[in-house]
């Protein structure tokens, strides 16, 4: 009698088609992926400024507490000498990055850097502070962005002072991210 051993193993049509299957999957997926990358900083980016608004509520009790709610004044702020107008934080654009780096993380709690920092290592922290001098404020950015700031990059949180006595603003930009 003649035994007939049975192969065990894939043809090249069932290869062919996992292949096919796998580059469709692919495909569809891929596109996915990168929009959970957008959404998973644009998240984080609106967290910040959330967290961003609370503070500010945080450093005007503060100041309120130390009567300190009108003009230009500075309070000691979780040990940090923190200037305010009007009771809410104050940027100074003539404050080195240093500054105001340290001002926003008592405010903020945020594990940043100063600019100059972040150019010299950009794995220093997930995020780095940047200002406008001339008009005083203060950007957030992700430090893996560090080549792309701008002007005009829009993936980072912006405070501004107070203005016209309508209170400090905080917005979050995330077209770029």
């Amino acid at each position: 009698m003649l035994a007939i051993s049975k192969q065990n193993g894939f043809t090249l049509i069932e290869l062919v088609m996992v292949i096919v299957i796998l580059a469709i999957l692919g495909v569809v997926a891929l596109p996915k992926f990168l929009n959970l990358r957008f959404d998973s900083k644009a998240a984080t980016l609106e967290t910040i400024g959330g967290a961003m608004r609370e503070g500010l509520h945080l450093v005007y009790s503060e100041a309120a507490l130390q009567n300190k709610t009108n003009g230009n004044s500075e309070i000691d702020y979780l040990g940090t000498q923190l200037p305010v107008y009007q009771g809410y934080p104050a940027v100074d654009g003539s404050d080195s990055f240093q500054q105001l780096n340290t001002q926003v993380q008592a405010w903020l709690d945020i594990d940043s850097v100063a600019l100059p920092s972040i150019i010299a290592n950009n794995d220093a922290a997930p995020f780095f502070v940047d200002k406008s001098t001339a008009l005083n404020r203060i950007y957030i950015f992700f430090s893996d962005d560090l080549a792309d700031k701008s002007v005009f990059f829009d993936c980072h949180v912006l405070y501004t002072n107070q203005e016209n006595g309508n209170g400090p603003s905080v917005t979050v930009k995330t077209s770029d991210c």
